[in-house]
């Protein structure tokens, strides 16, 4: 059953996973350690059982012993029990033999204040005098009792094993002297009592343990879904959050290579070239044509490096300022790839930084994809928010739309990563044709996006 309730902890086939679940074994933990501390509880429950039927049965040896001196024994003590007078210890014998024959006194001495015994069932130990402990001493002339759980193998005279109840009970004989009468009591009672007490709350330990289990298992299979969901959309963030970056890495590179790296090693040709014709003789009008188109290059350049350094780190798109870095970064595409932009962004738009990232992002790579492949002349961008809801719209005219971006040909891999990032967010990514000709990508995910 244990199984069956764990398996129900596993994903839908359609639900994201990450490679060796970690629900599984944490289950199978919290119900080993579930099983562990419902044994503690058990055996505490043995140990308190235990406890409370040992005081319970001190109690009641202390009673019993209480009442079998005041009735039985102390008024069978006399001057001739404490002369040793043979007909005075008979009575006494017949008496207390009789109670230990049915088994309901196990041992029985009775001292006097000197300490000499003046009754035992073993009749070699009466009239011997022995050194009576500070506790026992105290009892003499009290009707008071103190009760312990002795071992047998201690008592003088006795070769029996096991346990018995001690009873010390202090009382007068019937010539008014103090004695002290030592009393063993057997220990089935108090087992029994044990066994009782167990048999009324095992059963309720038990269930209430059953009770929690059933309780809490349900609420750590439910955690434990939501733990191995958030690590599975985790580990598929990172895995596209690397994607991104790969792809990214490689745009720089072959923006580069293609553009500040060609230009560059041309402006190492045409200096030289400009710098043979300053010499005398040479052609000063030539060498500043060629200075002027160097410098051209060179704030090109510098121009085209600082779009990657934008690309790489992009700005500040807190507020009012998304605003603003949304039209830098359309019009500087744009400008570069000679078409015309047109870029609306609502009025008073303030989104929280995670999505004011998200939608930088879609657009950044929207009007990239116009650049490189719409072959168009106007680029439309808008950004609004609609309810609950972030709307990114870029839209061109020029080529119709290709694949869908899951299906994207390998040069739309930006837009299939943009689709991903998208849908972990939770929201939709639509790229259709316009009706007045071209593409439209349409985005739209949660204002309150999860940090991308």
């Amino acid at each position: 059953m244990l199984r069956r309730v764990i398996d129900r902890a596993r994903f839908p086939r359609d639900g994201p996973r990450v490679a060796g679940s970690v629900v599984r074994p944490a289950l199978v933990r919290f119900a080993l350690l579930s099983l562990l501390s419902g044994l503690v509880v058990t055996a505490l429950a043995f140990v308190a059982a235990d406890q409370l039927a040992r005081a319970r049965s001190l109690d009641n040896a202390r009673t019993q012993a209480v009442q079998f001196t005041n009735r039985l024994a102390a008024p069978l003590i006399d001057a001739e029990v404490r002369t040793g007078t043979p007909a005075g210890v008979a009575q006494l014998t017949e008496v207390m033999t009789s109670r230990m024959r049915d088994g309901s006194v196990q041992h029985l001495r009775i001292w006097d204040e000197s300490g000499r015994i003046l009754w035992s069932e073993h009749p070699e130990l009466i009239g011997r005098t022995v050194d009576l402990s500070e506790e026992v001493v105290a009892l003499f002339g009290t009707r008071e009792a103190r009760a312990e759980l002795t071992d047998l193998t201690g008592v003088q005279n006795s070769d029996e094993q096991g346990r018995a109840l001690e009873v010390y009970v202090g009382a007068f004989g019937s010539d008014g002297q103090p004695i002290v009468v030592e009393i063993y009591l057997p220990t089935e009672p108090m087992e029994d009592d044990a066994n009782a007490i167990l048999r009324g709350v095992l059963p309720l330990i038990l269930g209430s343990v059953a009770l929690v289990l059933l309780a809490v298992l349900p609420l750590a299979l439910s955690l434990g879904r939501r733990v191995e969901w958030a690590l599975s959309e985790r580990g598929v963030m990172m895995r596209h959050a690397l994607q991104a970056s790969e792809l990214e890495r490689r745009r720089v590179a072959e923006d580069l290579h293609h553009g500040v790296v060609q230009e560059l090693s041309g402006l190492g040709y045409t200096l030289p070239v400009a710098a043979r014709h300053l010499e005398p003789g040479g052609d000063v009008d030539t060498a500043r044509s060629l200075l002027q188109v160097a410098t051209d290059l060179v704030q090109r350049n510098v121009q085209a490096l600082r779009s990657l350094m934008t690309d790489i780190y992009p700005p500040d798109l807190h507020g009012e300022r998304l605003g603003e870095a949304v039209q830098q970064v359309v019009r500087t595409a744009a400008h570069d790839a000679g078409l015309r932009a047109e870029v609306r962004v609502q009025e008073d738009l303030d989104l929280p930084l995670p999505s004011a990232r998200l939608a930088y992002r879609i657009i950044r790579e929207g009007v990239r994809n116009v650049v490189k492949h719409a072959e168009a002349k106007v680029v439309l961008v808008d950004l609004a928010a609609e309810g609950a809801e972030v709307v990114v719209s870029v839209a061109d005219d020029g080529r119709g739309p290709g694949e869908l971006p899951g299906h994207s040909p390998e040069g739309h891999l930006g837009l299939r990563l943009l689709n991903d990032t998208v849908q972990d967010v939770g929201g939709r990514l639509d790229i259709r044709p316009r009706d007045e000709g071209g593409t439209v990508l349409v985005v739209r995910f949660p204002v309150a996006a999860a940090g991308t």
